[in-house]
């Protein structure tokens, strides 16, 4: 009898696991399932293909219910992404909230957004970032139009906002008005890790981005700071993610033949989320000057694994330097991250090991706030 009483979610999403590429909204929509999962049937549905892969997952069965420890899935090929397919998940299966992972996406967002409203099935759009100022810069017009449309249709009152932070909801506040309804729950955790201690030498630094390279994150940005760091301070910069715009790519691949001979940057590539743990235990900082962030998953781990923070002041995360585990910095400021850059790198053993552990412990305490995931549930409790 209790089983019954449990609400079906449909979760509908551009990208989940296997896939990596997408980095944040994956790992947001699997902590969200790994923690609940036993307290809601979630059934998830999907593309049965990575972020910007042409190919589709290989040993997976496409378009049929596919059971998992803690949810159902589907991978859909293009041919099922469709309002009409849709519909007919909505028709035959009676599920009591949609949970939408995005704004913007024509396919994962609007047409089972226009289904559900449809259907009148309870809808929680997850904007992710998308409503912040440095976001909207880029396609801007396109996106301007999007939204435009969307308040015209009342559509932004007819779903609940999900945002991951108080600044989040501000954004989406600030774009739709006060007359809507707006729960903030914060991302949930992963499993949790275990401090590793890593070797730091005076005047060596090891940074890294972690992140689709995109406009939106900035990467162009660090680059060009990098270049301006004293000549005495050795810098090792590896970059992390999938190539999600190649033009921007190739603006960053020419700043990277430009680097001093004291700056070495290397390109690896996306890294499955399970190996990633592996490589961030031998850096020592994230450099990541990013335009928005609703909450910043690349962040979180970076801390997890007990590397320091230097991020733009366009996340959730504020006053970093007040705890020691890292800084966030005005985008105008480049003399400051030139600054902290070079003080990082003169950073002792000892003195980077006492702010390694603060970090490491700083994202431990917070996941294991309870609120957390008292919030979650509220979320789907509507």
């Amino acid at each position: 009898m209790e089983d019954k009483l449990q609400k079906k979610v449909l979760i509908v999403t551009d990208w989940f696991l296997p896939g990596y590429k997408a980095g944040g909204p994956i790992q947001s929509i699997n902590n969200l399932v790994a923690n609940l999962g036993k307290e809601y049937h979630f059934t998830i549905l999907t593309s049965n293909k990575d972020l910007g892969d042409t190919l589709p997952y290989p040993n997976i069965e496409y378009n049929r219910i596919l059971d998992k420890d803690c949810y159902k899935i589907m991978y859909l090929d293009e041919a099922h992404q469709s309002f009409s397919f849709y519909k007919s998940v909505l028709k035959n299966e009676s599920f009591d909230l949609v949970y939408l992972n995005s704004l913007f996406s024509f396919k994962f967002s609007i047409l089972p957004l226009l289904v559900a409203l449809q259907t009148n099935v309870q809808v929680i759009l997850a904007p992710r970032g998308m409503l912040g100022e440095g976001a909207l810069k880029i396609k801007a017009l396109k996106k301007k139009i999007f939204l435009n449309c969307f308040r015209l249709l009342s559509w932004h009152k007819k779903v609940v906002w999900h945002a991951t932070a108080v600044s989040e909801q501000e954004e989406i506040i600030g774009n739709f008005g006060k007359g809507i309804n707006c729960k903030i729950a914060s991302n949930l955790p992963q499993k949790s890790f275990d401090y590793t201690p890593r070797a730091k030498y005076e005047g060596n630094l090891k940074l890294f981005y972690l992140s689709r390279i995109h406009p939106k994150k900035n990467l162009l940005e660090a680059l060009r700071l990098l270049k301006q760091v004293d000549s005495r301070t050795s810098v090792e910069y590896t970059i992390i993610g999938p190539i999600d715009d190649p033009a921007y790519w190739k603006e960053c691949q020419q700043e990277i033949k430009e680097m001093p001979s004291n700056i070495k940057v290397e390109y690896v590539g996306a890294i499955p989320h399970a190996n990633l743990q592996n490589v961030l235990n031998n850096q020592h900082a994230l450099l990541l000057p990013t335009f928005n962030e609703n909450f910043g998953h690349v962040i979180v781990e970076s801390w997890q694994n007990g590397c320091l923070t230097i991020i733009s002041d366009q996340t959730p995360w504020r006053d970093l330097n007040e705890t020691e585990i890292g800084w966030d910095i005005s985008l105008d400021s480049k003399v400051e991250f030139k600054r902290v850059i070079e003080y990082c790198a003169q950073m002792s053993q000892e003195d980077f090991d006492k702010k390694s552990k603060k970090a490491f412990m700083f994202a431990k305490n917070y996941f294991d706030n309870p609120e957390i995931l008292k919030a979650n549930r509220e979320l789907f409790n509507q």
